[in-house]
Formats: C-alpha cells, structure tokens, sequence
C-alpha cells in the first residue's frame, strides 16, 4: 500500500568533489575539492531543482527532510552561480502542483538562505 511520494533529504557528511584534469592544458591536474555537509554548493543546489522539477511533472507530492545550514558562499562558488542555482529551487516549489511538506528533523536546523528558500513553505 501506500503513495508514491518525491522525497529530499540532506547529505550531512563531507563530500569529495572530483574535478579531471583539462586533457586539452598538459599542465593541468585533477583537483579533489572537499564539500561540507549540509550545505548547498552550485551542483547541489541545482540537483535538487531539478529533482523538484522532475517530482512535479510526475505529480508527486513533496516531502523534504530539511537540515541545511544554507547555501556556499565563497567566491569560487558564486562565480559557478549558486544563487542562481538557488533561484532556480525557488521557481520551482512556486511552480509546484502537489502539496509539500518540509519536515525539520531533531537537532536538524534550517538557516541563512536555506531558510529564505523553505521557510515560507
């Protein structure tokens, strides 16, 4: 029994980055770039968009498990456009169809621009 449901959650754990070397620059090199948990960073956050989007089009409602500390804001970051990125989360819950439930768990937190994303929610 039950429904279908499209949920997110929150990877908690520091994440490795792997960027591969320019094959076209000789000089280059990969670079590993560690990512804090909790926090969204330009590819996080336009996962999750785009993860929205897709619940939407198959008319699922939403559960998000929220426990972000916010966006990355260094500057490398937002040159790669995390607001934009960001932005796009936006439009997308506007652009919801089906009910969402944002669900804060204990010990859980929501702040900075993570709050200004879900917490009208």
């Amino acid at each position: 029994g039950g429904i279908p449901v499209g949920v997110i959650a929150v990877e908690t754990r520091a994440v490795e980055l792997i960027i591969p070397a320019d094959p076209a620059n000789l000089d280059s090199e990969t670079k590993v770039v560690s990512q804090a948990g909790q926090v969204w960073f330009p590819d996080s956050s336009y996962k999750t968009a785009q993860a929205i989007q897709d619940f939407n089009r198959e008319d699922l409602p939403l559960i998000i498990f929220a426990n972000w500390r916010g966006f990355s804001g260094g500057m490398k970051d937002m040159y790669d456009q995390v607001v934009k990125f960001g932005a796009y989360i936006v439009d997308a819950l506007h652009q919801y169809n089906q009910p969402i439930i944002v669900y804060i768990p204990p010990y859980g937190e929501l702040r900075g621009g993570a709050w200004a994303v879900l917490g009208k929610l």
